[in-house]
């Protein structure tokens, strides 16, 4: 268990010390009051204006640091998250998120519907919650053209891991392996909800220095992928049709060849 509670307290003390900052608010699991020991800490900073987020924003390093002042940090723009977006890692075991928000910016929003406030002037952010809670969450998407690439990208990383493995090389096959996971998976998981039968087999891939046990994990990992397909398609009612008559016959190969 980890010390998010002394960053909490600690946080509240400046933001409430810093003029310039309007409102300051935890979303996610903290925002849901269902944090435990183990979860990140999601911080929006508000300002009220340009000029004042991004002085605010040349000072972000020496802003995250002072609130654990005497506990070692290492922090970095997450660019690849959003624009105005910093992370830091506090070495107490705390993962902290800090967005650097403009009212004028900030709409309403599912993912804010639920907060905690930690500093509210004239009662904007309560405002602002009230109207993230009448927003609607969106549907989670997959186009037909992105199922496709998916699609013919899994086929073509399953082949190649496939046959290297055969060759009882468990070394190459590898990074390939990685690639189809990171290019297949998480947009499957992302539309099916954790009641669907067929989300909990594509969690169960793994890798080891076994050959050919890993190879005839590929063949499981194979049928998880297309019954998780057909659930994605039917449940986003995408026009996508499956080459059954190939896809058949690579099954009924990987099975000779095990």
């Amino acid at each position: 268990m980890f010390e998010q509670d002394r960053v909490l307290v600690r946080l509240q003390q400046r933001v409430m010390g810093e003029g310039e900052i309007v409102a300051c608010f935890l979303s996610g699991s903290y925002g849901r009051y269902q944090n435990d020991g183990y979860s990140d800490m999601d911080i929006a900073l508000v300002f009220a204006d340009e000029a004042a987020r991004e002085r605010a924003w040349q000072q972000r390093r020496a802003f995250v640091q002072s609130v654990m002042q005497y506990v070692p940090a290492k922090s970095f723009d997450g660019v690849h998250v959003r624009p105005y977006f910093h992370i830091v890692l506090y070495s107490n075991g705390t993962k902290a998120d800090y967005r650097y928000e403009l009212q004028s910016e900030l709409a309403p929003n599912p993912w804010d519907r639920d907060i905690r406030i930690l500093k509210d002037r004239d009662g904007w952010a309560e405002q602002f919650q009230a109207a993230s809670a009448r927003t609607v969450m969106p549907q989670p998407h997959l186009s037909t053209a992105d199922l496709t690439a998916l699609d013919e990208r899994f086929w073509v990383m399953l082949w190649d891991a496939f046959r290297l493995l055969l060759r009882g090389n468990a070394d190459k096959p590898f990074t390939i392996y990685l690639e189809l996971l990171h290019f297949t998976l998480p947009s499957l998981l992302y539309v099916l909800p954790p009641e669907d039968p067929t989300r909990a087999p594509l969690l169960r891939a793994q890798f080891n220095q076994d050959a050919q046990g890993v190879a005839a994990h590929l063949s499981v990992l194979l049928q998880a992928y297309l019954n998780a397909r057909t659930a994605v398609v039917q449940r986003l009612h995408l026009d996508f049709s499956p080459d059954t008559r190939f896809e058949t016959a690579v099954q009924d190969l990987i099975k000779s060849k095990l």
